[in-house]
């Protein structure tokens, strides 16, 4: 009787894990399977003119679908955080590890996103009006 309730215990465990990854799957299901890779930033635009960004760290960041992503500093060091896609607006929601916002994608196409800056700390500053374009690492 044990053994059964342990092999009962395993089969639902399992069947749970295999339902989240559907379900996973399901919400990556508008995004277009070039998403998940590595991207380094290429340039970015401040009210529509190009920005020099030659002086900025050229972070590069990793989709997984999985609903995370890695943020790899040039310094060497990594920030990680989530994202959510939302299939009615077709944007990539952007978050911290903390749960809060820090950017949308608003562009996705195969050899390139567009991130625009978003959350408390964007709100009312110059950064508003920022996009940064990445291309394939």
């Amino acid at each position: 009787m044990k053994n059964a309730f342990i092999v009962l215990a395993y089969l639902l465990i399992s069947i749970s894990c295999v339902a989240q990854e559907k379900a996973q799957q399901i919400s990556n299901s508008g995004l277009p399977k070039e998403f998940f890779r590595r991207w380094k930033l290429d340039y970015g635009t401040a009210d529509g003119s190009k920005i020099d960004l030659s002086q900025a760290p050229h972070d590069e960041y990793e989709f997984k679908q999985n609903g995370k992503y890695v943020l790899y500093i040039e310094d060497g060091s990594l920030l990680t955080g989530t994202w959510e896609y939302d299939e009615k607006e077709k944007v990539v929601y952007t978050k911290r590890d903390d749960g809060e916002l820090n950017g949308r994608i608003t562009e996705i196409k195969p050899g390139s996103i567009t991130l625009v800056p978003d959350g408390k700390g964007i709100s009312g500053t110059m950064f508003e009006k920022f996009k940064f374009y990445y291309k394939p690492n």
